[in-house]
């Protein structure tokens, strides 16, 4: 019971963020655009992130390519669940490692000096 509660709480946060004026992109279109999207906030659905660790990151892909991703300037709350929930080991000895975390990934994008990596962002879990 516990856990339909926390679902649907989760996706009634997530439709509320896709309300929020973030603009609906997919990885691709923001790694090719990211010097007109500079500054401004997007969400990328259907993202699986995989590798997650606070000191190397991790990646982010979803069917149009893969980005870096740094816990840069992201929430705790995000952090520790990716790192939980996203890294690249089994939590249980003998457990396979996870294929990754899907969702989506909401962040303000960032200049367009430099190797693109996404950081600052929000997870929202997918069930």
């Amino acid at each position: 019971m516990r856990w339909a509660i926390v679902a649907g709480i989760l996706m009634a946060s997530a439709q509320a963020h896709a309300q929020d004026g973030a603009q609906m992109m997919t990885l691709a279109e923001v790694k090719q655009r990211r010097a007109e999207l500079a500054g401004l906030f997007v969400r990328v659905e259907n993202v699986t992130v995989s590798g997650f660790t606070m000191a190397r990151g991790g990646l982010a892909h979803d069917a149009s390519g893969t980005v870096r991703l740094d816990d840069a300037g992201m929430p705790q709350d995000t952090i520790t669940y990716l790192e939980r929930h996203c890294a690249s080991g089994g939590a249980k000895p003998g457990a396979a490692a996870p294929a990754g975390c899907r969702g989506a990934l909401e962040f303000t994008v960032a200049s367009a000096q430099g190797a693109f990596t996404i950081s600052d962002a929000q997870f929202i879990p997918q069930n």
